[in-house]
């Protein structure tokens, strides 16, 4: 499996022989096993007739012409991996990765990228540790009848303005539903994965009620779904009857917004929302009363009624656990952290948006108090269990998810939400000394399993590792 990391340089024409638009050294050649012939180089989706002419160096500098890096969108001095593809006679540079992420995000009137522009940076920075290239561009940027994007990579400490052909892979992390939902974005999405099978991960965000009904379909996860129904005054009226305390939550929701709970006591009900850095409480008489306040809140068709469960808290607070799992380089489910998140005292939900606080799951989970607690090694094989699982239901791809887990003081464990676009804001950084979170690095990973390069890679590291046994020991 030969692979090499090499530098462009782009050239004038006039300074090839005839007929000769890429010279790479013998050494190159011979370790890369290409044939004698001329062959197809391809970056992203462009590609192009490489005729290639052999020079006796060692030089890791590949020279090809500017009208062949203008097809193949290639800039000088950029740093690539190669390699060869006998198989579709392919000389492959790459992998280029696209982060398809909307224009106006919260912050960006301060900085380029705003709230996510450290992600961002620290993706560039993993991307270029492992030899990937990495575009961040918008929907409206993709010409899907030309095949490129115009977009930003990252070049020492800034960002600059770039056009590259359509990707290898691209990660979704638009952060607006409107912006994902528009019919232009998703005929471009369609018009690309049917014509060029391009991998698109986390296409989607996630609906609560249609995530419901897939996994009631599983017979493991079934077990740890709080009951769940679409909002109807009827049965808002059953579930109180049922469980005293239920949750009502909008269906697209995301950052605990729009969560309103409900309970009975003393023949009222009390009804409970956030509001601004509040806990609005609203207790009524007369549950008609109640109901027709809530109709002003709550639409039927964009509401669900969830069980309210009787939760572990710590230092009297409400939490949950978020156990952030992706796909690793062997394209497998894996955990990547776990973390407890304690509500603040004055909010609902736990959410670091409404006030929640961040700590270790494994501290958080010795702390509360429950009757046959589980170890924190279960809430993980279960996180990859429903990840596992949702993934086959749904049928679509994805490579990470939040799962967000509770515990009863019955030890019992539940599934509240999944969310298919965690934060990646700095304010969930568990280690805010690491030059790069461990999401990140694993991100790329991913990249380099769905590209095909993770192999080449692999064996590159393991020549790394391997002791050069001509070299004289020392005395």
């Amino acid at each position: 499996m030969g692979h090499a990391r090499v530098v462009i340089q782009v050239v004038s024409e006039h300074n090839f022989p005839p007929h000769v638009n890429m010279v790479i050294s013998q050494s190159l050649v011979d370790r890369l096993r290409l044939p004698g012939h001329p062959v197809r180089a391809t970056y992203g989706s462009a590609s192009d007739t490489a005729f290639i002419l052999t020079i006796r160096t060692k030089t890791p500098l590949v020279r090809i012409s500017s009208q062949l890096a203008s097809r193949l969108n290639i800039t000088n001095q950029k740093v690539l991996n190669v390699r060869y593809d006998p198989r579709y006679q392919r000389l492959r540079f790459g992998p280029l990765l696209g982060i398809l992420m909307n224009r106006d995000l919260e912050g960006s009137d301060k900085q380029l990228f705003g709230l996510m522009a450290r992600f961002l940076e620290e993706c560039a920075q993993a991307c270029m540790s492992k030899g990937v290239c990495m575009v961040v561009f918008p929907p409206e940027a993709m010409d899907t009848s030309q095949k490129i994007v115009h977009g930003w990579e990252r070049q020492g400490n800034r960002w600059r303005q770039t056009t590259v052909p359509l990707p290898d892979a691209i990660y979704n992390r638009i952060t607006s539903r409107r912006i994902e939902q528009k019919p232009e974005l998703q005929q471009k999405l369609q018009k690309i994965k049917a014509l060029s099978h391009i991998p698109f991960f986390n296409d989607t965000f996630l609906n609560k009620r249609q995530v419901h009904e897939l996994l009631i379909k599983d017979e493991e996860t079934r077990r740890l779904l709080p009951e769940t129904q679409p909002y109807q005054p009827a049965r808002l009226r059953n579930m109180l009857e049922k469980y005293r305390t239920v949750y009502l939550k909008p269906t697209n929701g995301s950052l605990g917004q729009g969560i309103i709970r409900v309970t009975v006591s003393g023949g009222k009900w009390i009804c409970q929302y956030a509001e601004s850095s509040r806990t609005v409480t609203r207790v009524f008489k007369d549950p008609k009363e109640a109901i027709r306040q809530l109709r002003r809140k709550v639409s039927p068709t964009r509401y669900i009624i969830q069980q309210g469960l009787n939760l572990v808290t710590c230092e009297g607070r409400p939490v949950d656990f978020r156990v952030l799992v992706q796909k690793n380089k062997k394209g497998q489910w894996s955990v990547t952290s776990s973390v407890g998140r304690i509500a603040n005292h004055k909010n609902i939900v736990s959410n670091l948006a409404r006030g929640g606080t961040l700590r270790k799951a494994g501290e958080v989970l010795a702390a509360v108090q429950s009757i046959n607690k589980p170890t924190l090694s279960y809430l993980r094989r279960r996180a990859i269990a429903i990840a596992e699982a949702f993934e086959r239901l749904s049928q679509k791809h994805f490579a990470e998810l939040g799962v967000d887990l509770v515990l009863d003081k019955a030890g019992q464990l539940w599934l509240l939400e999944l969310n298919s676009k965690p934060s990646k804001t700095d304010e969930t950084v568990t280690n805010p000394s690491a030059a790069v979170r461990p999401s990140v690095n694993r991100l790329v990973d991913y990249v380099t399993y769905i590209t095909g390069w993770a192999p080449y890679f692999a064996a590159n590291n393991r020549n790394k590792s391997r002791p050069d046994r001509t070299r004289r020991k020392r005395r």
